[in-house]
């Protein structure tokens, strides 16, 4: 029966490219060549099936009707957790094996929560296959279960074809799948579940069968899966169209415009979509006109995204290549960390030492900088002075370091490509010494310390130009709550407010308890005191200095202690508690509470009231700023991805920029600040105090009103910042050395003209604008910029679009 069904699926797929390949003088054969191989039956059933009593001793409790809706996206059921535990434990015994499919990562990690304080016949071997979770960990998937044990994958898409599974007899499918879409609204990539299709589901049940019959559920009914599309849509649909659109134009321009070539595509993306991709490609400076500039040239041929490439050439050019290839390799692999689950710990009273090793791990590579892509760079630093020759000493060093050894060899591997192609594609590049250095670098070559510093930049502010410059115009902003409804409470509860953690609604009750609280929290991160409030359900933490494992402190961001991180992230995570355990007191896994800490940060994306998130496990997942004067914090980040909520945005390689206050971050944004924005700078010509960046082709977006605290912005600092922006212009039209070296020049002049203005600070004629996250410019004096020159005026009425101005100034 399996075999007829996926025959006659290969059958109308194969029938489809052959109409879409006929023509005239094109002889189509339509007879198949079938390759065979032996099987064993498969049988399939459905939610309503097991309803009806198909599986002896479990039936399980869902509502049918939340599967009336097809299109759109996809809420999990929660009632589907307990039914698929429920179906597990009546079907497990010893060494069978059952694979699960889910949509993502988070839908895993609560089907592997809703196992846990469960007892059973046959105890469970767990494993997690997810594009995150580092291989070496995915192998064990194909071992065996230990004696006894049933093995139980949890896996997305990827052990559709990815991973092959040989011994598995039941596979329980969710019918949901994450993929990517392009939202029409937000004009971003989004990654939403939505219902598989049904070539989908027959290929999920050929993942059973191989070794033994095997059986198949459908967690949905029976008359659902008749409604579903037949074939999942191409991911030409749903991915972003500047690489494609630009190879096309580079390598296949003799077959006609992209435009052309992508419109004769079996499914062809929306036209709209194509144009504004081309857009796009023009304001990252790809494209010149309908010509491809050299920056799109060099894209075509580099294994990276056009904004890495752009990094690439920008950080060449201010004379840091080494710290832009390292960077642009790390954000083009997965994750060299290994990822912190309770499902990688033998015990789950083993979760919160290893999640907070992990995470002050990547607090300590970080170095005060809140960057994703600084860390990555400082581990590749220490990655190179590694023996890595001595097998012992260097696997010693990825355990310590959380570093997954087999993406730590693609990101290496990565870092002598890309400097390879970098001085293929820009000739002129090739004799920069640290390119000479890593393209000849070796596998397992060990550089000496001395050496490495040489080799990368100490300049932060630098390297954040140049992420800056790449990245933009994906700019974020850090609002600061200074309104926390529990302020009073931490204030006077007897320790220092900006160290102390609230934890309410503690869980098991045996946590409430100054010294299993006390002796838990220190096993995490340095804890100074712990006190509980008169009726024992409140705690106050507080947290210890964070210099006692090696954790920096940060002129950037004045961030809560590491251990108050900590319970943030064990607020998501259930997991049971060495305390307990070793005084005998059994449990059930459960979260630790809900914490709180005064002047929380919450991230709108492009001006927009969207809210973004960081990857929650990194050290900007949860983020608060100590300093009160401060209301908010500018960052930039590498992508943008849409979640399942309209107003949700998933932020990765985010970097903070320096904060309000130090001139630097305004003056960042500034640099490369290019499409269509309208600016506006605050007070008298003669110095101004702040500027706003308004984005003019969205109605509703949140200004970006920036402060030139501790200085003043006078017309002498505006001619650098031009010739500065022109210099980078001539760069990217032709990246020669020439043009590299009048870059770095005007970069050296700004640089100066923004120091002299730093010692502004402290004395009585220092600016001390440090605007709101919502501050309103309408009672400031105003001077706006336009594309050809600035125009200066007691009240502003010109649209400005920002993409380039001149050193010159006029009245009106």
């Amino acid at each position: 029966m399996l075999a007829f069904s996926l025959w006659r699926h290969v059958q109308c797929a194969g029938l489809r490219f052959l109409d879409y390949f006929a023509g005239p003088g094109v002889v189509i054969e339509k007879q198949p060549i079938v390759v065979g191989s032996r099987r064993f039956p498969t049988y399939p059933y459905y939610l309503d099936d097991l309803v009806n009593g198909a599986l002896p001793g479990f039936v399980p409790r869902v509502r049918m009707d939340r599967f009336e809706k097809v299109g759109g996206r996809v809420e999990v059921n929660p009632q589907l957790f307990e039914t698929c535990v429920g179906i597990v434990e009546a079907v497990a015994k010893p060494g069978l094996c059952v694979l699960i499919f889910l949509p993502g990562l988070s839908e895993i990690e609560q089907l592997h929560e809703a196992f846990y304080g469960r007892t059973r016949k046959c105890p469970l071997d767990y494993h997690m296959l997810h594009s995150v979770v580092p291989h070496e960990q995915q192998k064990r998937a194909l071992l065996p279960p230990p004696a006894g044990h049933c093995k139980v994958v949890l896996s997305t898409n990827i052990a559709e074809s990815s991973i092959t599974i040989p011994d598995v007899r039941y596979v329980l499918d969710f019918g949901i799948v994450r993929k990517m879409v392009f939202d029409e609204e937000r004009a971003m990539q989004s990654l939403c579940n939505t219902w598989s299709s049904q070539a989908t589901c027959r290929q999920r049940r050929g993942r059973c069968g191989r070794l033994q019959d095997g059986v198949i559920i459908y967690l949905f009914p029976r008359n659902h899966y008749d409604r579903l599309q037949p074939y999942a849509s191409p991911e030409v649909l749903g991915v972003p169209l500047e690489s494609i659109y630009l190879k096309s134009r580079v390598l296949l321009h003799h077959l006609g415009s992209p435009e052309k070539l992508l419109s004769q595509l079996i499914d062809s993306p929306p036209q709209q979509r194509i144009a504004a991709a081309a857009q796009n490609l023009k304001d990252l400076g790809a494209l010149k006109g309908d010509q491809v500039a050299s920056l799109g040239r060099i894209a075509v041929f580099m294994p990276t995204t056009i904004q890495l490439t752009k990094l690439v050439v920008l950080s060449w050019a201010l004379g840091i290549p080494a710290d832009g290839i390292v960077i642009a390799a790390a954000l083009s692999t997965q994750d060299v960390f290994k990822m912190a689950a309770p499902a990688n710990c033998r015990n789950l009273e083993d979760f919160p030492a290893h999640l907070a090793h992990n995470y002050i791990t990547r607090c300590r590579f970080d170095a005060g900088q809140f960057s994703e892509p600084i860390m990555y760079r400082n581990l590749y630093k220490e990655y190179l002075t590694v023996p890595k020759t001595q097998a012992r000493q260097y696997h010693q060093w990825l355990d310590e370091s959380c570093v997954s050894v087999s993406r730590m060899s693609q990101f290496a591997a990565l870092v002598v490509e890309l400097a390879a192609k970098l001085g293929a594609a820009v000739p002129s590049a090739k004799a920069h010494p640290a390119l000479k250095i890593l393209t000849a670098l070796k596998r397992s070559q060990q550089l000496p310390a001395e050496e490495v510093e040489r080799l990368f930049t100490q300049d932060y502010d630098r390297l954040k130009f140049a992420i800056v410059g790449a990245f933009q115009p994906s700019f974020v902003q850090g609002e600061i709550n200074t309104q926390n409804k529990n302020k009073g409470k931490i204030n006077n509860c007897g320790f220092d407010p900006m160290k102390t953690c609230l934890l309410q609604s503690i869980k098991p009750a045996e946590m409430a308890d100054v010294n299993n609280l006390w002796e838990f929290c220190s096993s995490l991160a340095p804890t100074k005191d712990v006190k509980l409030n008169d009726t024992g359900k409140m705690a106050f933490i507080e947290c210890g200095d964070d210099r006692q494992v090696r954790v920096p402190p940060s002129d950037v961001v004045r961030q809560m202690p590491v251990v108050a991180q900590l319970l943030h992230q064990l607020m998501r995570q259930p997991c049971r508690f060495q305390v307990l355990t070793s005084q005998g007191i059994r449990h059930e896994a459960s979260k630790i509470g809900s914490p709180n800490f005064l002047n929380g940060m919450k991230w709108h994306v492009n001006g927009m009231r969207t809210m973004g998130s960081p990857y929650w496990r990194s050290n900007m997942g949860y983020m608060c700023e100590m300093r009160g004067e401060l209301k908010c914090h500018w960052g930039v980040c590498s992508s943008l991805l849409g979640r399942e909520g309209p107003d949700q945005v998933r932020i990765t390689g985010l970097t903070i920029l320096p904060p309000p206050g130090s001139m630097s971050g305004t003056v960042m944004i500034l640099a490369f600040l290019n499409g269509p924005f309208k600016v506006t700078f605050l007070g008298d010509p003669e110095g101004f105090h702040g500027v706003q960046v308004t984005a003019a082709d969205q109605a509703n977006a949140r200004p970006m009103v920036l402060s030139f605290a501790p200085g003043w912005w006078s017309l002498r600092e505006m001619s650098l910042l031009n010739d500065f922006r022109m210099a980078m212009d001539e760069l990217l039209a032709s990246p020669e050395q020439e043009a590299a070296d009048f870059a770095s020049n005007t970069f050296e002049d700004l640089m100066q003209a923004v120091e002299q203005q730093k010692r502004w600070g402290g004395t009585k004629d220092a600016n001390t604008f440090l605007p709101d996250a919502d501050y309103s410019i309408a009672r400031e004096q105003q001077v706006e910029l336009r594309s050809a020159g600035i125009k200066a005026s007691q009240v502003s009425s010109c649209q400005a679009c920002g993409r380039r101005c001149d050193a010159s100034i006029s009245s009106t």
